[in-house]
């Protein structure tokens, strides 16, 4: 990375940084209950929060832990399942019962993979060893926990707003007939889906037409099954919008009609289509969210299980290479040794904790600064990159460094993936309680069917994926990196809130 660094001017009036311990949508300091026998550690663990902002309930054994969750409702539990009395496992299955919702990160001496397992099996949300030696992962794991809370109760929401309100929501009206052809659809056929009514009425075989290409022979099937069975039904699939871009809607039968033969009738299915791709947006980011997290709290016995016979391995190869120089197969033992120590010493970057200085800093600038930097490969690439980003965006509160580093990465799958000859726009977009940095591109080879797993780590024999740093950083930012295919590329864009908790809303809205 470049030692130069977009650092904006400081406006006096900018917002405050939120701290970690901050205050949440309950009106009083995030609670942790620390639930430890040994006074020492407790104490430490107690202390550490109380520094970092949380208000800390600290119990010694099983009975005063379930009794503090019952009564003084925390916001996240530190579990060490050594505790005497009720064991740990024990309370940790009662409080997954009692409180499905309630975040318990078990911090345990045992550091057997096995363990692990098991506590999330019993519904643990993570998993952290002791003795804890970066307590600033300890941090991490909890905001982590509250994160995937916020997540959950957003999404529980918002499956009961469309169980509860579908009537009031602007949703697609079809009369479909046993052909399958639209012989109804209300105006919410353009908002929703981007076709007009017009479209969708006068061509024929509009809708199995339209219909994403994978899902066509189930709902072929299932709309067939309930003219035969004469049933109503309720059916998920993608349908194609004008930009070629799959939209998650679900089909709900309001009324179905057999065709009657004998009076020459065809059958009829009316009904709605609801637009459900908000919802489906955030279950794939809390998806994400928890891999990530089972990933870190198995990687440390992971690294250290593999560590040790790997050293033995080249060690031992080492000295076979002494004793006979011309063995090639010793040459191959250290390679492969090698080969496996990088591989540890990545999964252990990727996870580990990111030092943030938040300030008052320029998109602008960050953007214009990543256009320098990838000029002149971009160049040899011969892709042409145009930013757009009016000098006038309000001052964003973030680290430019970091923020400088995840849009060169965006940007930066031009210069793999980039069609030569073609131009990459990079913009940034002020949303009100945001703004929204976008990359778009054309891509030399098709993009696989879910682009989001570009940002997932370790997708490939050869380590993580390019993106999925720049995504780690975007998380540690709070801010969020989302991926979409387009007809002929790929959209990549980046959530900067004003307040973290509505990264998730921005992205979701477009």
């Amino acid at each position: 990375m470049s030692s130069q660094s977009p650092h904006p001017p400081q406006p006096p009036q900018s917002p405050p940084f939120s701290p970690p311990g901050a205050t949440p949508s309950h009106g009083r300091p995030t609670c942790v209950l620390s639930v430890e026998d040994d006074p020492v550690i407790r104490q430490s663990i107690a202390a550490w929060l109380a520094d970092e902002g949380y208000e800390v309930i600290e119990a010694e054994d099983g009975i005063a832990a379930l009794r503090a969750v019952r009564e003084q409702r925390p916001d996240v539990v530190l579990l060490d399942l050594g505790i005497p009395g009720i064991s740990g496992d024990a309370v940790l299955e009662r409080m997954a019962q009692e409180s499905p919702d309630l975040p318990v990160v078990v911090v345990s001496g045992r550091a057997e993979i096995g363990d692990a397992i098991n506590a999330f099996k019993l519904g643990a949300w993570d998993y952290i060893t002791k003795p804890i030696l970066n307590m600033n992962m300890l941090g991490l794991t909890v905001r982590n926990c509250l994160e995937r809370r916020r997540l959950r109760e957003r999404l529980a929401a918002m499956e009961s707003r469309y169980s509860g309100l579908v009537r009031n929501l602007p949703v697609v009206v079809f009369s479909l007939d046993d052909a399958l052809e639209l012989t109804f659809v209300n105006e919410a056929c353009r908002s929703v889906l981007g076709w007009t009514p017009e479209q969708a009425l006068l061509e024929p075989g509009w809708f199995m037409d339209n219909v994403f290409h994978e899902d066509r022979e189930r709902v072929r099937a299932a709309f067939s099954g309930a003219f035969a069975a004469n049933t109503p039904f309720s059916l998920e699939f993608r349908i194609i919008t004008p930009r070629g871009v799959p939209l998650f809607v679900q089909a709900r039968s309001t009324a179905v009609a057999s065709p009657d033969l004998t009076r020459g009738m065809p059958g009829r299915i009316e009904g709605v289509l609801i637009d459900l791709s908000r919802r489906v947006f955030l279950e794939r980011l809390l998806v994400q969210r928890e891999k990530l997290n089972t990933l870190g709290a198995l990687v440390d016995e992971i690294a250290h299980e593999f560590r040790n016979p790997v050293f033995a391995l080249a060690g031992f190869a080492r000295t076979l290479h002494r004793k006979f120089p011309d063995a090639r197969e010793a040459e191959v033992v250290l390679e492969e040794a090698a080969r496996l120590e990088a591989l540890i010493n990545r999964v252990q970057q990727y996870l580990a904790p990111v030092d943030v200085v938040p300030r008052p800093c320029s998109l602008a600038a960050v953007l214009d600064f990543a256009a320098d930097l990838l000029h002149a490969p971009l160049q040899r690439k011969g892709v042409t990159l145009r930013v757009e980003a009016s000098a006038d965006l309000p001052p964003v509160q973030s680290d430019p460094d970091l923020l400088a580093q995840v849009v060169v990465g965006m940007a930066g799958v031009a210069v793999e993936h980039g069609v030569p000859g073609s131009e990459t726009v990079l913009r940034c977009r002020d949303l009100g309680r945001g703004q929204l940095v976008e990359v778009l591109l054309r891509t030399e080879s098709p993009l696989a069917h879910d682009a989001e797993l570009s940002l997932m780590p370790f997708g490939d024999q050869q380590g993580p994926q390019p993106l999925a740093v720049s995504y780690k950083l975007a998380r540690d930012l709070s801010c969020l990196l989302h991926v979409r295919r387009e007809p002929d590329g790929l959209l990549l864009m980046l959530a900067v809130p004003v307040d973290p908790n509505d990264v998730a809303d921005l992205l979701a809205e477009e």
